[in-house]
């Protein structure tokens, strides 16, 4: 799969302008709110686990286990890390990780419906591994944890949530241990400057995305641009390099009753990228 870390400028021009839903990375998101997300989990998370299971994420493989393998190696984790799962949902990958791996996992979650189907889990496991989940909002993680502690950082699509990519990334970034890395795999927003005809349904679609999932997707420079602002050092930028599936997704629409339903061909609409970088 081609890297996209060579198709990225630095500087970063959103499309659409001050008019379009995709959001610049760089600053707060205007009219999306953390008490939203939380009171949108707080509410969905029974459908979630039926229509998604344990894992959260719209792209993804087909297979649950598929999923854990490919992200322990896009993640680089490793034996004996310290491992944050920052937006960790009900604790699946955080679980399924320490049952792989003898890790020390922490997991935060807006939502108490989360943190107490997690704690069921997390009770109810068998792990090589530690796993412990609290509620506590991402965007302020120097009030829940020491600084430097973790080897690794986790946002697996929890980023598109948070009102400010910067305020979650600095504190991510204040919580590594010298050489730890951040792991972040999430969607952005296609860029149809080239091809303006596709703007008006795009921007329809987006809008709808938000209002159904309580997000707001980025351009990709703002992302890369906000990265480097931050000081990390990236080790790669690309697509998943996994063939994807969103039965799952497709599923948890079924169960809310709410379709997405986007006018285009949803890969037209937004994409999914991942990005490892190092403190």
């Amino acid at each position: 799969m081609a890297r996209l870390a060579q198709m990225v400028s630095v500087r970063s021009v959103p499309p659409g302008g001050g008019r379009s839903p995709i959001r610049d990375a760089r600053v707060r998101a205007s009219g999306h709110s953390t008490r939203d997300v939380e009171s949108y989990y707080q509410h969905n998370t029974p459908a979630y686990l039926r229509g998604f299971g344990e894992f959260f994420q719209g792209s993804r493989p087909d297979s649950d286990e598929q999923l854990v393998s490919y992200t322990i190696e896009a993640a680089q984790l490793a034996d004996g890390q310290d491992v944050l799962d920052a937006g960790c949902g009900v604790g699946g990958p955080a679980l399924a990780f320490a049952s792989h791996l003898d890790l020390r996992i922490e997991g935060v979650t807006l939502a108490p419906a989360q943190v107490d189907e997690a704690r069921t889990r997390i009770a109810k496991a068998e792990l090589k591994g530690s796993v412990a989940v609290r509620q506590g909002d991402f965007h302020q993680l120097a009030t829940l944890y020491p600084g430097r502690q973790f080897d690794r950082v986790l946002l697996l699509e929890s980023l598109c949530h948070a009102e400010s990519y910067r305020d979650v990334l600095a504190g991510a970034r204040d919580l590594l241990k010298p050489g730890g890395k951040i792991y972040i795999k999430d969607f952005y927003a296609v860029d149809h400057r080239a091809r303006p005809e596709r703007t008006e349904a795009q921007n329809t679609d987006l809008k709808r995305l938000t209002d159904i999932y309580k997000l707001v997707v980025p351009d990709l420079p703002s992302v890369l641009d906000l990265v480097s602002e931050l000081g990390f050092q990236l080790v790669y930028l690309r697509m998943p390099e996994f063939e994807p599936t969103y039965r799952h997704w497709a599923q948890y629409e079924v169960e809310t009753g709410r379709p997405w339903s986007p006018h285009t061909q949803p890969g037209e609409v937004i994409q999914g990228f991942e990005l490892l970088a190092q403190s």
